[in-house]
C-alpha cells in the first residue's frame, strides 16, 4: 500500500509518499513547501488569514501529489503553530471540510519523539550519547539518548520565525542584537542544561532543515569529497566559518552563498545563533547534520501500525 505523510511545520509543509510492504518501506517521492504560516502572528497565538491561505494551497498541492504518486490515504501531523494558534484548531477543520484532510495537531513531547525516530532510521546514532536538536520556525525540540533509545526529550517554543518575531534583525545583524538573542537563549534553556550535564553527550545530530543548509554549504565548499547519503559530519571549525560568514552577511549576500536555501536565507542568523548556543555550552567536536527528521519518523509510526508492530524504545 502506498501513503502519503505531511508534516506541517510553521515554516515548511513536508511530504513524503511512501510504499508500505510487511517488510519495510520505500519512499517514492519527497517535495517541501515554503510555507511560513507563523509569520506575524505567531507569538501572538494567532495564524493570519494569508498565512491560513498559503497553509490550504499547500495542503491541497501536497494532497494532488500524493494522489498522483497513488497515495490511497493520507497522514497529517502538525506542530507548533498550530497546536498554540487560538485559530489552529479551525484551520485544521477547514483543512477537513474542503480537502477532506484529517490533521493531528500533536504536543511537543509526541514531536520530539517522532523527530527521534527520524533520526534513528537514518542511521546517525549509535551507542554513544548524542543530543539532537532538531529547529523549527515554531520551536526547537532537543532529545538525549542512543540508537537503543532516550532517555530525555523537551519540546521550546524557540523557533526560529518566533525568536526573528521577538528580536527583529538589522542587515546585517550588529552584534549588540546577537547577544541578545544568545543571552535570551541561554536563559530558555536552563531545562535543558540542566537535566543534559555538558559532560554527557559525544555529540551533536542536527536534524534537517537549518542542518540541511550546513550540509548543503560544506557540500558546495568541498566538492570531491564523498558523503553519506543520510548524514554528514561537520568539524566545530567549519561550523565555527559558517557562523561567523552568516552572521556578518546580509540578507543579499547570504542568498549568494553557495549550498544557501533560498527560502532559509532570511532566518539563517537567528538558526545558526541557536546553534552556536549549544555548541558553546557543550563544546562539542562536530555537528553530524542528518537529513531525516518528524516526516520520517511518522513514517515510521504509520509502518507500525499498519502492520501491528511494536515501536521499539
Amino acid at each position: 500500500m502506498r501513503v502519503g505523510i505531511v508534516d506541517c511545520g510553521t515554516n515548511t509543509f513536508n511530504l513524503l509518499v511512501a510504499e508500505l510492504t510487511d517488510g519495510g518501506y520505500e519512499i517514492l517521492h519527497a517535495s517541501k513547501i515554503p510555507v511560513r504560516i507563523g509569520k506575524g502572528g505567531l507569538n501572538k497565538g494567532l495564524i493570519l488569514p494569508d498565512a491560513e491561505e498559503r497553509a490550504m494551497e499547500a495542503l491541497r498541492t501536497h494532497k494532488e501529489n500524493a494522489l498522483l504518486h497513488g497515495a490511497g490515504s493520507m497522514h497529517i501531523f502538525a506542530t507548533s503553530a498550530l497546536r498554540n494558534a487560538e485559530n489552529g484548531k479551525d484551520i485544521a477543520l477547514r483543512a477537513k471540510a474542503e480537502l477532506g484532510l484529517d490533521i493531528q495537531i500533536i504536543s511537543g513531547l509526541e514531536e520530539a519523539s517522532l523527530i527521534y525516530e527520524g533520526v534513528r532510521l537514518s542511521g546517525a546514532l549509535n551507542d554513544k550519547q548524542a543530543l539532537i536538536m532538531d529547529i523549527g520556525g515554531g520551536s526547537c525540540e532537543f532529545i538525549y539518548g542512543t540508537v537503543s533509545g532516550f532517555s530525555y526529550s523537551q519540546s521550546f517554543e524557540i523557533g526560529v520565525s518566533r525568536l526573528v518575531d521577538r528580536f527583529p534583525l538589522s542587515n546585517p545583524a550588529r552584534p549588540q542584537e546577537i547577544n541578545a538573542v544568545s543571552d535570551y537563549l541561554q536563559q530558555t534553556l536552563q531545562p535543558l542544561f540542566s537535566a543534559v550535564q555538558a559532560d554527557k553527550p559525544l555529540f551533536l545530530v542536527g536534524s534537517s532543515g537549518t542542518f540541511d543548509t550546513f550540509k548543503d554549504m560544506y557540500v558546495a565548499a568541498h566538492p570531491a569529497e564523498e558523503h553519506k547519503k543520510n548524514f554528514l559530519d561537520l568539524p566545530s571549525g567549519e561550523f565555527a566559518r559558517m557562523y561567523a560568514q552568516i552572521t556578518r552577511a546580509t540578507l543579499e549576500e547570504r542568498l549568494q552563498i553557495p549550498g544557501m536555501a533560498a527560502f532559509r536565507a532570511e532566518m539563517m542568523v537567528a538558526s545558526v545563533i541557536a546553534v552556536q548556543t549549544i555548541m558553546e555550552h557543550y563544546d562539542f567536536p562536530m555537528i553530524r547534520t542528518c537529513a531525516y527528521s518528524m516526516k520520517e519518523g511518522i513514517l515510521k509510526k504509520v509502518w507500525n501500525d499498519v502492520f501491528n508492530k511494536n515501536a521499539a524504545h
